[in-house]
């Protein structure tokens, strides 16, 4: 599985990119707390 298609995955599931630094990149759900 590619990197684009697990990102493609993710934002079907409503999971949005919250920030990046570096190459690394944090997602957040509005409905699953952390």
């Amino acid at each position: 599985m590619k990197v684009k298609e697990v990102l493609k995955l993710i934002a079907a599931d409503g999971w949005y990119l919250a920030g990046t630094k570096g190459s690394h990149r944090q997602y957040k759900h509005p409905g699953k707390p952390l």
